[in-house]
């Protein structure tokens, strides 16, 4: 039995019927459409970018009624090598805006989000008054449609790098353009050595065993990518906080005890002291759980 997928535009269903060949199914699959038939053991990650894809094209049509033009000061503000931004995006975007009264668009923009999630930004400028920015945060709106995206896109990672891990060249392919992952970081899940016994392993444990080498090394490259971030984020909260002391001083107050700052560092030196082995580990997830 096939998997379909409806696309937005016939332009963009024959991108997959071109691109991903021997995954179409040579008897379901009908080119005149733009609902693509997948065959039955299509990759699950490459099944979650086409739903992804698919969605964000049929919002974008249905946005496009109220699509507006982008004056040459707006393209050149828009910078179309990130993300989604491409010029049908951007006036569906701006045409949104329009509808909610938000003059600003641009200042609201996120090629990152989806045309469909731009609703929720814009709803939330038009209560904040439309003419300014948001506050650092885009607005809870904006925020959560973003946390929303980065765990569907964990999720399709994770199962890309399983099948990268594998061998699979378009899943590996897949992580460096749609994760972020650099040459080195998929080398990386490619050749890290485990025990080099597990082909004593057989069966369904051996299929277990693949798929959790799979996500340690993911995890791993995440981890190596991210602890970074981290270290930054912790880095930039001490100096903004001792900025704050000073201030304070300055003006005769006494300096303030940042008690979330003390907690969230011991917690982040705690998880470095117990997690170097396995046995450190399984502590470390009961003392979170």
């Amino acid at each position: 039995m096939s998997i379909t997928v409806e696309f937005g535009s016939k332009a963009a269903a024959d991108q997959y019927r071109d691109d991903y060949e021997e995954y179409i199914c040579p008897v379901d699959d009908d080119a005149r459409l733009k609902t693509v038939a997948f065959v039955s053991d299509t990759p699950e990650w490459l099944l979650d970018q086409a739903r992804l894809d698919a969605e964000e094209g049929r919002a974008e049509r249905a946005a496009s009624a109220g699509q507006a033009e982008l004056t040459d000061g707006e393209r050149d503000r828009i910078d179309f090598s990130k993300g989604r931004a491409n010029v049908p995006h951007a006036r569906a975007v701006k045409g949104i805006a329009a509808d909610h009264g938000v003059d600003d668009w641009l200042a609201y923009y996120d090629p990152t989000l989806t045309v469909d999630e731009h609703r929720g930004v814009m709803e939330q400028a038009r209560e904040e008054g439309g003419g300014q920015r948001l506050d650092a945060n885009e607005g809870r709106q904006a925020a959560r449609a973003r946390d929303a995206a980065r765990a569907q896109q964990s999720s399709e990672c994770d199962h890309a790098a399983d099948h990268c891990e594998h061998g699979d060249p378009e899943a590996c392919e897949f992580l460096k353009n749609a994760c972020g992952y650099g040459e080195d970081e998929v080398a990386s899940i490619l050749d890290e050595d485990d025990a080099g016994d597990d082909e004593e392993i057989t069966g369904k444990a051996a299929g277990a065993l693949g798929r959790a080498w799979g996500g340690y090394k993911g995890a791993i490259t995440r981890l190596d990518r991210e602890i970074e971030d981290v270290v930054e984020s912790k880095r930039e909260a001490e100096g903004a906080a001792a900025a704050i002391n000073a201030i304070r001083r300055d003006h005769g107050q006494e300096p303030m005890e940042f008690e979330r700052l003390e907690e969230l560092s011991d917690r982040l030196e705690g998880v470095g002291d117990v997690a170097h082995d396995a046995e450190g580990h399984v502590e470390l997830m009961e003392r979170f759980s």
